[in-house]
């Protein structure tokens, strides 16, 4: 009794920091400890995002959204949002992180996927949602319906954010081929030089001085959302970034400006798409150059995002199957 009365509750809060949520589960969850089954890239992360996100209040501030706010609290910038405001953020809420999932909720929900698909040589987001979805319905902390539907939404999120994850990271692998990108930032620059200095640009195959190609440069451009009557300041940042350089006796890299490497990389993805036929994988038919082609794409996840074979198919077949409803779409 006299132990009791002394003491104390407190309520330590769930994490909010997509990062310290996700090292919890890597501890048990990695390919030391589990090395007979392979965790596809983005599965434990998933899991996370949405673990962080049931403990997030909605945002007070209408433009925000609750995964914004989870990538601000992560560290990540936005534009328009400082420091500062992530601070403002925090202290808007006064429970924050008190309610919501709890990681050992997630943790089990791991273990289940990873016994429940034991046909399977690895689990991936998807196999994980589910069980994380199906457990919602016996969750006996959850009494409500309105959060359990909250939850619900939440998971629906997180699959929007897995499928541009993989959209993003599949069109890297399409447009990783290095000197490729080279050649294009190449001709960029060149193109650049001459609208920001009022030259012709020399044509390398007729001899012939031409006017700089506009429409190469906005097609990259609009890559980055650059707008019309801000083209001229951001080529006039590149070309004093490259006079800078030189000045030091350096060469530019176009991945030393993200926002440049990332307009290449869309750009050449896109030059690249009709010729790869991504589309193609949804069908039964592949010819022996589209394979060939798809077969590097799919080395390129293995090397350089950490998918297995089967994975990197799997991941592949999936993003075919969204660009192919992209172009039924299109077609409509």
């Amino acid at each position: 009794e006299a132990l009791r009365d002394r003491t104390v509750k407190i309520d330590i809060p769930y994490i909010t920091k997509l990062k310290d949520e996700i090292r919890i589960y890597q501890k048990d969850y990695n390919s030391k400890k589990i090395p007979n089954k392979h965790i596809a890239p983005h599965t434990i992360e998933m899991a996370a995002i949405w673990a962080v996100l049931t403990r997030l209040e909605d945002p007070l501030k209408g433009q925000l959204t609750l995964l914004q706010k989870l990538k601000l609290y992560d560290g990540k910038s936005l534009p328009g949002f400082t420091e500062e405001n992530v601070k403002e953020l925090r202290k808007e809420v006064k429970r924050e992180g008190m309610e919501g999932i709890s990681p050992r909720y997630v943790q089990d929900k791991i273990s289940n996927a990873l016994v429940s698909e034991l046909e399977e040589a690895y689990i991936n987001p998807f196999m994980l949602l589910k069980e994380l979805e199906s457990g919602l319905r016996h969750h006996t902390l959850i009494s409500s319906d309105d959060l359990k539907k909250r939850y619900l939404e939440i998971l629906g999120l997180v699959r929007q954010e897995y499928e541009d994850t993989v959209k993003n990271e599949v069109q890297r692998a399409i447009s990783a081929d290095e000197e490729s990108i080279k050649k294009l930032c190449a001709n960029y620059i060149d193109n650049v030089k001459a609208y920001t200095q009022k030259e012709k640009v020399r044509n390398k195959y007729t001899g012939q001085s031409e006017d700089p190609d506009e429409r190469l440069m906005r097609s990259i451009e609009d890559k980055i959302d650059i707008p019309e009557s801000r083209k001229d300041d951001f080529r006039r940042e590149i070309m004093n970034y490259i006079g800078a350089l030189a000045v030091d006796g350096k060469q530019f890299d176009y991945r030393a400006n993200p926002r440049l490497q990332k307009a290449l990389e869309l750009k050449l993805f896109e030059d690249q798409k009709d010729t790869i036929k991504l589309t193609s994988l949804v069908s039964s038919v592949v010819d022996q150059e589209t394979q060939e082609k798809i077969d590097v794409v799919k080395q390129r996840l293995i090397e350089n995002f950490g998918y297995n074979q089967q994975s990197a198919t799997d991941v592949l077949n999936f993003v075919a199957s969204i660009f192919a409803r992209g172009d039924i779409k299109e077609q409509a």
